[in-house]
């Protein structure tokens, strides 16, 4: 990989390849990130079992709004990212767009995705997906230089395309949506510092103040990560307690979890920080997805008994 010999802090004056331009402009949105803000939120949309049907209209307008703020933090981020080994192939520090051209694409997508929902939808998930871009470009993004408690910031907005979906499916607090909401609250963090910890020497050289660019050796990184899977345990199998959710969603989400927390204590008392980071990364995606698996499953009709009377 080839890095301009240019210093990254010339990119807002240097004009961009236009032949580069298209796949750099998808590459801004961070597609992996953007999917999985849209599958957290078409999982809350057909467990919320909708009203009426805007599947299109929701995948579409969360799948705008995710990509033009994720745009929006590139955007902002530019600079930092030029300082970073892990982002210097990233669109703008590569020169392949101007800041400018960032900047409006990342404000069309965002503008685009709150319009959609809000006359396809309704208002209350246009809404939800306009406070999304609020908290994650306009908060979360600057306060990464200032503070760690940004990553619990940043965390809110990842939590809120879960409640994006309930309201798109006309039932804003539906008992699966709002369970996968408080959910993401707590796991991105072990998610985040898990990855942040790997990185973190990237981090410091941008100047981020994120907690494992400010962890020297890993501690209070790792106990954080441990405090936020405990609560996360207790926290996902409430609906359960409660009878908002079955015993489906129960059992597999109490398996999950403590699985989750056994890698996150590994964390904590690992002499190889770096492998246990890893292990709980991994950790992290499995059980996010089988989180969604158990709010799915919960949601199949009971297979009927033989014999009975359909």
């Amino acid at each position: 990989m080839s890095f301009p010999t240019t210093s990254p802090l010339a990119a807002d004056t240097e004009v961009a390849d236009r032949s580069s331009i298209p796949g750099a402009l998808f590459a801004l949105t961070k597609p992996r990130i953007a999917f999985m803000s849209v599958i957290t939120a078409m999982v809350a949309y057909g467990t919320a079992r909708p009203v009426a049907n805007v599947t299109i209209a929701t995948f579409i307008g969360t799948a705008l709004s995710a990509g033009g703020v994720l745009a929006l933090n590139q955007w902002w981020e530019r600079k930092q990212d030029a300082r970073m080994r892990r982002t210097q192939s990233r669109p703008l520090p590569q020169l392949r767009l101007t800041p400018a051209v960032a900047l409006a694409w990342s404000l069309v997508l965002c503008l685009a995705g709150v319009f959609l929902l809000a006359l396809t939808v309704n208002l209350i998930a246009a809404g939800l997906a306009a406070l999304t871009i609020v908290t994650y470009g306009l908060a979360y993004t600057p306060l990464k230089q200032r503070t760690p408690w940004a990553t619990e910031v940043g965390a809110v907005s990842g939590a809120l395309p879960a409640l994006l979906g309930n309201a798109a499916a006309g039932h804003l607090w539906a008992a699966p949506g709002v369970a996968l909401a408080v959910m993401l609250l707590f796991w991105q963090m072990p998610h985040f510092f898990a990855i942040g910890w790997r990185h973190r020497e990237d981090y410091r050289a941008a100047g981020f103040k994120l907690r494992p660019a400010i962890d020297s050796c890993g501690a209070n990184t790792a106990w954080w990560s441990f405090v936020y899977a405990v609560s996360l345990l207790p926290i996902s199998i409430v609906p359960w307690w409660l009878g908002s959710l079955g015993a489906t969603y129960g059992v597999i989400t109490l398996i999950a979890g403590m699985a989750f927390l056994f890698r996150a204590w590994g964390f904590v008392v690992a002499s190889d920080r770096d492998l246990a980071a890893r292990r709980l990364f991994k950790a992290s995606l499995f059980y996010l997805l089988i989180f969604m698996v158990a709010l799915l499953l919960d949601r199949i009709p009971a297979w009927p008994v033989p014999g009975s009377v359909p």
